[in-house]
C-alpha cells in the first residue's frame, strides 16, 4: 500500500436476529465502498431471524465478536419460542471474546461491551471521564469498538479513541438504526441510518 492509501472499515452492532435490517446494513456498506466488515457482536435474541442472520454472517464470513446474548444462547428461548438450530449454536460458541488488527500503521480492538467482559457494564456516550479511562487504559490498541449499549458514540481520551456503530436493531430510546464506518489512517468515523442511507450528526462527549 502506498502512503495516500486508506481503508474504510464498515462496522455494525447488536442485529438481535433482525435479518431485513442487516441485509439492508450490508448494502448500505458496500455502496459506500468499505474495504472491511466487522460486527461487535450480538447477532441474536429479540428478532425472529437469529438462525438466518447466522447462516448469513457465516456465508460471508464477516470477523464478529460474542456478545452477551450470544453467549448465553444455548441457554435461551427465543421470539419464536424454538431454541437455536445445533450449528447456530456451534458458530456462536466459537466466536471470540476480542479481535485485534493492525492496519496502517493503526491498532484495532474489537469487544462487545467491554474489554473486562461485563455486560453489566454500559460504556454509554454520557459515562465519566473515569470509565472512558479505564477502557482506554485496560488494552494497548490506539482505537477500541464497542456495542452493546446501542448508542453511537466517537471519544478520544488518553490519545486512544472509543467508538460505537450503535445497532442495526435500535431499541434503547433511539430511532435510529445505525452503523458506522472507520476510515484509516485519519480515525474519521461516520455514523449512517440503515433506513435512510444517510450520514447523521454524532455528539461526542466532551472529555
Amino acid at each position: 500500500m502506498g502512503e495516500n492509501d486508506t481503508i474504510k472499515i464498515g462496522i455494525f452492532s447488536d442485529v438481535h436476529g433482525h435479518l431485513q435490517e442487516l441485509h439492508q446494513t450490508l448494502a448500505l456498506l458496500e455502496n459506500l465502498h468499505v474495504d472491511r466488515l466487522i460486527c461487535a457482536g450480538d447477532l441474536v435474541d429479540k428478532g425472529r431471524d437469529s438462525d438466518a442472520v447466522i447462516a448469513l454472517m457465516n456465508k460471508q464470513q464477516i470477523p464478529c465478536v460474542k456478545g452477551n446474548h450470544d453467549a448465553k444462547a444455548q441457554f435461551m428461548w427465543f421470539a419464536d419460542n424454538e431454541p437455536l438450530q445445533d450449528e447456530s449454536i456451534v458458530y456462536l460458541s466459537k466466536l471470540p471474546q476480542s479481535l485485534t488488527y493492525e492496519w496502517l500503521g493503526i491498532s484495532i480492538y474489537v469487544c462487545h461491551a467491554n474489554p473486562w467482559e461485563d455486560s453489566s457494564v454500559y460504556v454509554f456516550p454520557n459515562r465519566p471521564i473515569a470509565l472512558f479511562r479505564e477502557v482506554a487504559n485496560a488494552v494497548e490498541a490506539q482505537v477500541i469498538i464497542l456495542g452493546h449499549t446501542h448508542h453511537p458514540m466517537r471519544v478520544e481520551v488518553d490519545n486512544k479513541i472509543l467508538i460505537n456503530p450503535g445497532s442495526i436493531y435500535g431499541n434503547r430510546d433511539r430511532a435510529e438504526r445505525t452503523c458506522g464506518i472507520l476510515s484509516l489512517p485519519e480515525c474519521d468515523f461516520e455514523i449512517y441510518d440503515i433506513d435512510t442511507g444517510q450520514s447523521l450528526p454524532l455528539v461526542m462527549p466532551s472529555t
